[in-house]
């Protein structure tokens, strides 16, 4: 009996994690559908749950794939799911490519790629 209650905790817990993996991700802004005619102040991305900043990387790439300065990635929104990362204001009319990976607080990981355009 003991077997088949852990089997069954440990079958729940799978499916849970990976449910929560897929979902770790809810949503970034500005859209990357969108054409920004300002360049927004910071790039948000949304997660589920507490993201560890110390753990957390974002590069923003320029259209010829050029690394640019960014400020200090910060967290805000309930409790630090929100990871914002600074954009200079200054930034040239153009795309831009933001690689960002996340580590969450209770250790799962996502990564991606963020598209935008700033136009004059």
């Amino acid at each position: 009996m003991k077997s088949i209650a852990s089997f069954c905790l440990f079958a729940s817990l799978l499916f849970a994690a990976s449910q929560a993996t897929a979902a770790l991700e809810e949503a970034s802004l500005p859209s990357p559908q969108q054409e920004e005619l300002l360049v927004p102040a910071n790039v948000e991305l949304t997660f589920t749950g507490p993201v560890d900043l110390a753990r957390s990387t974002a590069i923003l790439l320029d259209a010829q794939g050029k690394a640019l300065p960014l400020g200090k990635p910060f967290l805000s929104g309930p409790e630090g799911s929100i990871f914002k990362i600074p954009l200079d204001p200054s930034m040239a009319p153009g795309l831009y490519t933001l690689d960002w990976r996340v580590l969450s607080m209770d250790g799962r990981s996502a990564e991606g790629r963020y598209q935008f355009r700033v136009d004059p």
